[in-house]
């Protein structure tokens, strides 16, 4: 393992842009390399670094830097520090335990892989305690203690074997710490690592009785016996394996009929929401976005529990998504990417809204990762649009849902912008950058408007996208210099009347 160097600005951020995987390396104190310290500045060069990564983020770490690896990618989870497509994946070996019951139902269990050697102790330094016949699915289900998360690959001189079922994993961990010898041992996990690609990881299913003829037995059976596990030495342990085998086949199945029963009932709840926001839309006379920000009504109320209910939906749809292995993943999103896009198109105004409504500024930047996600599905997926498929649109305008979901994040911005210049503390340098983010914000929505990819409702009378206009062209009249563009010249003639 090779010392970090703790400058952490000898890494360049073009350098980070160009690589399609970072590798983040963590050590902690040992007999030959000190401690690495963070301290605020270091944190703060650090957060700089990871906005700027475009590919895959790997984070590893060995032994207690295993732990803290763990940590470090949690806390890039949680804070939504990287951009949407670069999620970090964290391998850790001979790590020992750092999470609790918590983090073993977390959505976050995908990103992580431990690599364990049957001679590591250092994986068993905070094993709960306690002997007895196990039945790990059952009496080892309590919330107290450290607790194993993510997927556990264990080896031994005969092999490796992947688990991901927590209540073995710790079962076995404990067998592994009860035969250890005492001590710090140094094991080499890059020889380890070298071995598996001489060996298969399962090598067959030697022995293994009709008893284990259905597949999940089977497949388990035989991963412990790829690393030494048999049945002799799991009694041994007081470990009943075949009271093992049925409880994991009974959770696997209760998980299953509670999902398909969940995900019916929650699917059935979503459309009506969506259906009752549809209604709301159509009958918002001043503008959809502009009703619900205003909360004129006991309506506009209600509608915020739609909202509530729909995002949290289409979040555990998306974390869902992601936990997918890639190519299960991609054809899963195919077959749910009308419905996201609808969501997102339909519900996003409303976060907007009343993200706007509080006074708040600069939505984009603090825009909610699951929108991020949707919309870059989208655009994997959807081509230009050609000439017929303009002049299609064009004449299903007056229907549409305005296709970018940010638009009135924009708006609101313009207006913000209009009334910074307006304002007597304006100086220089704040008056020319936005001045600036007016012109694209003009370019920006023409393009939209000759893609008919607005819904007309933006020209209502008392909708923010109007005031804008008011507070835009009474900027323009006092001005020394002239300006025009298309989009003031579509305004002035009123073509807009014409639109949809």
């Amino acid at each position: 393992m090779k010392q970090l160097d703790h400058e952490i600005s000898l890494i360049e951020s073009n350098y980070l842009k160009k690589k399609k995987t970072l590798h983040i390396s963590i050590c902690v104190a040992s007999s030959h390399y000190p401690l690495i310290g963070c301290d605020s500045t270091l944190n703060r060069k650090t957060v700089e670094l990871l906005t700027v990564i475009e590919g895959q983020l790997i984070i590893t770490g060995h032994s207690l830097g295993g732990a803290v690896a763990s940590l470090f990618t949690l806390c890039l989870l949680d804070e939504n520090l990287l951009k949407p497509k670069c999620r970090p994946f964290c391998i850790t070996f001979g790590s020992p335990l750092v999470g609790g019951f918590g983090l073993q139902h977390s959505i976050w269990n995908s990103f992580f892989l431990h690599v364990v050697s049957n001679q590591d102790p250092v994986p068993g330094l905070f094993l709960p305690s306690g002997r007895g016949r196990s039945t790990p699915t059952s009496s080892h289900s309590q919330t107290t203690g450290y607790k194993p998360f993510g997927t556990y690959l264990l080896c031994s001189e005969l092999g490796c074997a992947c688990f991901d079922n927590p209540d073995l994993i710790l079962e076995l961990l404990k067998v592994i710490s009860s035969e250890v010898a005492g001590g710090l041992q140094d094991v080499d996990y890059g020889e380890i690592l070298r071995n598996l690609k001489e060996r298969a990881i399962c090598k067959g299913l030697p022995q293994v009785g009709e008893r284990f003829a259905n597949p999940f037995s089977a497949g388990i059976i035989m991963e412990l016996e790829t690393i030494g596990f048999n049945q002799t030495k799991l009694l041994q342990h007081n470990i009943d394996i075949e009271t093992v085998i049925s409880a994991m086949e009974a959770e696997a199945r209760n998980l299953t009929q509670k999902n398909k029963a969940s995900d019916a009932k929650k699917l059935n709840e979503i459309k009506i929401d969506m259906t009752r926001l549809e209604l709301y839309k159509k009958n918002s006379n001043m503008g959809y976005y502009d009703c619900f920000k205003n909360q004129g009504s006991k309506r506009d109320i209600h509608v915020e529990q739609f909202r509530v209910n729909l995002t949290g939906y289409w979040e555990g749809m998306v974390a869902q998504i992601q936990r997918k292995p890639h190519k299960e993943g991609a054809t899963f999103r195919t077959r749910w990417l009308y419905a996201g896009t609808v969501y997102r198109r339909m519900v996003e105004p409303l976060d907007i809204a009343a993200f706007y409504r509080e006074g708040r500024k600069d939505y984009m930047n603090k825009r909610s990762a699951h929108y991020k996600l949707l919309q870059e599905w989208y655009e994997e997926d959807v081509k230009p649009p050609s000439r017929d498929k303009l002049d299609s649109k064009k004449q299903k305008v007056s229907s549409i849902l305005t296709e970018d979901s940010c638009f009135w994040a924009h708006v609101e911005e313009a207006i913000l912008s209009c009334e910074l210049l307006k304002s007597e503390n304006c100086n220089l340098e704040e008056g020319k950058s936005s001045w600036d983010n007016l012109v694209k914000f003009e370019e920006y929505v023409m393009e939209q408007i000759d893609n008919y990819a607005v819904s007309p409702e933006i020209f209502l009378e008392k909708s923010s996208f109007m005031k804008w206009r008011g507070l835009y062209e009474g900027y323009i009249d006092t001005r020394s210099n002239s300006h025009s563009s298309p989009l003031i010249s579509f305004m002035k003639n009123r073509s807009y009347r014409q639109y949809g």
